[in-house]
């Protein structure tokens, strides 16, 4: 079976509607190929930061880190990721989104997901049932 394109031609306007947009000033807005030779003629230094945009380092103790031993670690942490190679032998773990409220991430809950118990007991009463076991009536 051959794949088949689906494809939408514009009908042209009538010329009622195109005699009320002349007189009124009316302008076509972005189409979808506009929008895409946008997207085609974006850079990259467009998200750049600046250096106004950068956050501000205070160092209050000697042991504390300043901007370019932030800088330098954070260069040197995306090296080791890029070069080293994913462990597959690890169990892959997600972690469970936190609330907007809270901050602590030790106190976090896990979602523990129980499976549920399937038994005859719990039958809803309000449904008709034809069992032999229940025609104790007769």
């Amino acid at each position: 079976m051959s794949k088949r394109s689906v494809a939408f031609i514009k009908p042209e306007e009538p010329s009622f509607l195109k005699k009320l947009k002349a007189e009124v000033g009316y302008q076509e807005g972005p189409t979808i190929d506009t929008k895409r030779e946008e997207l085609e003629n974006f850079e990259e230094k467009d998200f750049e930061e600046n250096a106004e945009e950068q956050p501000t380092v205070v160092v209050l103790k000697a042991g504390d880190l300043t901007a370019e031993e932030v800088a330098a670690e954070k260069d040197r942490l995306e090296r080791e990721e890029a070069s080293a190679p994913a462990d597959l032998t690890k169990p892959i773990i997600f972690k469970v989104p936190l609330k907007e409220g809270t901050n602590d991430t030790k106190n976090s809950k896990s979602v523990n997901i129980k499976p549920k118990k399937s038994s005859k007991k719990a039958l809803d009463k309000r449904l008709l049932s034809f069992d032999n076991e229940e025609d104790d009536d007769v």
